[in-house]
């Protein structure tokens, strides 16, 4: 589970599509090089923990159950080095934050905007927040916000239903990535072979595609497993009820609201019509 969030969560680039100029070559740019970047400055973090990893028995037996503080104790020797080291991890996991919070926004804006969500009105509101120079998805932001606060204290009240909630992203962001490739397999690739698209694979694409399906839909049934054997009520994963969930609640609000107004993202076309149509109008109320 761990390696898989490294690479989990590179898609949501694309949440930011609409604040990039010229997206088409960008997005796709900032996705792969996000791989050797991120696998590179991984393993310069890793390696000297590697070598310099103290006794795993004494890492397992911590109570809290989070042996990253202790193991940069015994490596470093004192308690303000492994703090330094700890420290480290803390402002990493703060630009995370960030970006997380930031790709989260921008993806339920968009949700808002095209009204796929509950009072789509509110929450597409765009506004000027003080101290800003441009207008912001406010609105969106603060519920991504106040969605992550209340999931993390889950964990006050239980541990197993917050790894459940912690471990669906994951097999959600997967399952995301999974069904347009899927999509577009079953439709022959026609659109992308028809799209005047600035990368393409080639006839590498069919194979590839197919691996990537292939490879998520393992993949996801590895995150639904256990952890650990035998399985209790407290070790059991429920990461895959939560999924079901999620699939079983967006399928009614799709059944009840979504069909009658959504009609998924504006496509660049229709910007395009949209001011022609504008221009013909303005043509039309122009006096002679």
């Amino acid at each position: 589970m761990q390696p898989a969030y490294t690479y989990s969560a590179i898609g949501m680039i694309a949440s930011m599509a609409e604040e990039v100029h010229n997206p088409a070559v960008e997005l796709p740019k900032a996705i792969a090089w996000s791989v050797p970047v991120g696998a590179v400055s991984g393993l310069v973090f890793l390696l000297p923990i590697v070598f310099t990893l103290p006794d795993v028995a004494t890492l397992l037996s911590v109570q809290s159950g989070q042996p990253i503080g202790v193991m940069f104790t015994l490596i470093m020797g004192s308690r303000g080095g492994g703090f330094g080291m700890w420290f480290i991890i803390f402002g990493i996991g703060m630009f995370c934050a960030v970006s997380i919070s930031t790709a989260a926004s921008r993806a339920t804006w968009a949700f808002a905007r095209d009204r796929a969500l509950p009072f789509s009105k509110q929450f597409s509101r765009v506004w000027t927040p003080p101290m800003a120079s441009e207008s912001l998805p406010v609105n969106a932001f603060l519920l991504s916000t106040t969605v992550q606060v209340l999931l993390g204290l889950i964990y006050l009240g239980s541990s197993t239903a917050f790894n459940a909630f912690v471990g669906v992203p994951v097999i959600c962001l997967g399952a995301s990535y999974a069904m347009p490739v899927a999509v577009s397999l079953a439709r022959g690739r026609r659109d992308l072979i028809a799209c005047d698209a600035p990368f393409k694979l080639g006839r590498w694409g069919v194979p590839i595609n197919v691996v990537a399906v292939l490879w998520i839909a393992f993949a996801i049934v590895l995150f639904c497993m256990p952890a650990v054997i035998p399985v209790t009520r407290q070790t059991m994963n429920y990461a895959s009820v939560v999924f079901i969930g999620f699939a079983a609640f967006s399928a009614v609000w799709y059944v009840v609201n979504g069909r009658y107004y959504y009609d998924g993202p504006p496509l660049p076309e229709d910007a395009v019509l949209e001011m022609s149509d504008e221009g013909k109008e303005s043509l039309e109320q122009k006096p002679v």
